[in-house]
């Protein structure tokens, strides 16, 4: 049996039989799915080297060797990780706590924190931004309830200007001619 392709619209299809048609995608297939096994295989290979490599010179990274012949830690798995600069002082810190909060603050040459961000257990994240003196002046905080606020603070630490989104979304924004307190009671 001669099996044609249908006529085109154009007019009558050359005369291909289709079951030549089809050997010859059978081979092309076939030539195909044994390039793919191998670039498959090639694949695994590179990868399995590839995460050798990189396990290898995680190994190698995990310590430094330091001027003074000691070596130092450059990774590490901890509840309580304190970042050092050159001369040994204490630059930030990543920790979790007794009561459930993950805590990363950072600190500038003197010692002093200057931001921190903070996740408390309820799933709560806020981030605190403190002045020279490590007074908070700007808090960023996400509440349980969908509440977003900013707040920002004076010198002193008395509140002057709240901006905040509610669960339902509403905005709001308040400023203080009279500081507040961290409870929002106005200061006399």
């Amino acid at each position: 049996m001669n099996d044609r392709r249908p006529d085109s619209p154009d007019g009558p299809a050359p005369d291909y039989p289709v079951r030549e048609l089809e050997a010859r995608m059978e081979r092309r297939v076939s030539i195909l799915e044994a390039r793919t096994a191998r670039a498959r295989g090639a694949a695994l290979v590179s990868g399995v080297g590839f995460l050798m490599a990189v396990a290898a010179l995680g190994m190698v990274l995990q310590t430094r060797l330091l001027d003074d012949g000691t070596r130092s830690l450059t990774s590490l798995a901890a509840q309580e990780i304190t970042l050092v600069d050159e001369e040994g002082g204490e630059r930030g810190r990543l920790a979790t706590d007794p009561e459930g909060r993950a805590v990363l603050s950072l600190s500038d040459r003197d010692g002093r924190e200057r931001i921190r961000m903070t996740v408390l257990p309820d799933g709560s994240p806020g981030v605190t931004i403190n002045d020279p003196d490590a007074q908070p002046r700007a808090v960023l905080g996400y509440l349980p309830d969908g509440t977003t606020n900013l707040v920002f603070t004076d010198r002193a630490g008395a509140i002057r200007t709240l901006v905040g989104v509610g669960p339902d979304g509403e905005p709001s924004m308040t400023v203080f001619e009279t500081p507040t307190d961290e409870t929002g009671t106005q200061q006399q």
